[in-house]
């Protein structure tokens, strides 16, 4: 190769740079192209952005598990009987739309429809007054009467009860007297004492089951009226204090031409009164009385008969535990 002269290589690269060579009309023209390009870029990028943005926004929502319903389904309740007289209406507000309501809610409201069931006292309740809750059944012994009246003592060990045993478990209760209240030692309960008008003297007591309902009742001789003595009741209550029962009838003795007694039969007391006719033979009138919770109350009707005192046994006595 052979060495150029320094002309003829100046000659060369001036004929090879001259093409790429920009006239001052193409430089206007790049110079214009890229300031198009700048105004063009920031509305661009700010569109862009905006479209960025608003796909985030939408992403989140889609994905952003909402807020937990208000109107919750009842569980099923368990298997109940229904009450009687109350029947499950649906309101106006609880029906879809297009029956009627205004649609939403589905609350149930109750609606009580008064009940045409009589209800009428029980044969075996306690008598109103007694002050007692009747006792459930199964709590009593077979063969106790219904109208035990002391659901806090335990059942009666026996009945009736046995002579002398007050609380019905079984064991004899001693009784003392002061002036005329007479005070009962309860093995269950400890003291408890009641108050007569009048407590005769010598102090005359006896304490049997009249009722038959397994508790004792305590039978005291007040007072007399000739040769009639006169007695009078007390019976356990429910919060195992005793109470006077209103009303006695029981008197014992002959006064005169007339006599009077009792006794005590199948729950019942059976109550006489006679008068003589001759010598010792008495027309005598028996009537079968019911002790209650405050009183005492006649039952049956009065049945009479001839008495002969000569031979037959008086029925002017005390025969409830008392001679």
């Amino acid at each position: 190769m052979t060495a150029l002269e320094p002309d003829e290589l100046r000659r060369l690269l001036t004929e090879a740079v001259d093409p790429v060579r920009a006239s001052p009309a193409g430089y206007e023209r790049i110079r214009a192209g890229i300031i198009r390009r700048r105004r063009m870029r920031v509305p661009a990028t700010t569109v862009g952005g905006l479209a960025l943005a608003g796909l985030i926004s939408l992403a989140y929502v889609a994905i952003e598990p909402g807020p937990p319903s208000i109107l919750v389904e009842p569980t099923v309740p368990p298997l109940t009987q229904p009450t009687p007289g109350v029947t499950a209406v649906r309101t106006a507000a609880s029906q879809p739309p297009g029956h009627g309501g205004t649609g939403g809610g589905g609350q149930v409201r109750p609606s009580v429809t008064p009940s045409r069931l009589e209800t009428s006292a029980s044969p075996t309740s306690p008598n109103p007054g007694d002050g007692v809750t009747p006792t459930a059944s199964a709590s009593r012994p077979s063969g106790t009467p219904s109208n035990v009246h002391s659901p806090t003592l335990p059942p009666p060990v026996s009945v009736p009860a046995m002579a002398g045993d007050v609380d019905g478990d079984g064991v004899r209760d001693p009784a003392t007297v002061s002036d005329s209240t007479v005070r009962v030692a309860l093995s269950l309960f400890g003291s408890t004492a009641v108050t007569f008008p009048a407590v005769a003297a010598p102090f005359t007591f006896s304490i049997v089951d009249i009722d038959g309902d397994g508790y004792g009742e305590l039978i005291v001789q007040t007072d007399s009226s000739g040769e009639t003595r006169n007695y009078g009741v007390a019976r356990l209550t429910s919060t195992g204090q005793l109470r006077v029962v209103n009303g006695s009838p029981l008197r014992a003795g002959l006064n005169g031409d007339h006599g009077d007694g009792f006794r005590c039969e199948s729950g019942k007391v059976v109550v006489a009164a006679g008068d003589r006719t001759t010598d010792r033979i008495y027309q005598v009138t028996s009537t079968t009385w019911q002790m209650t919770g405050t009183g005492f109350t006649a039952v049956g009707s009065p049945a009479n008969a001839t008495v002969d005192l000569a031979s037959a046994p008086s029925p002017f006595t005390a025969g409830c535990g008392i001679a």
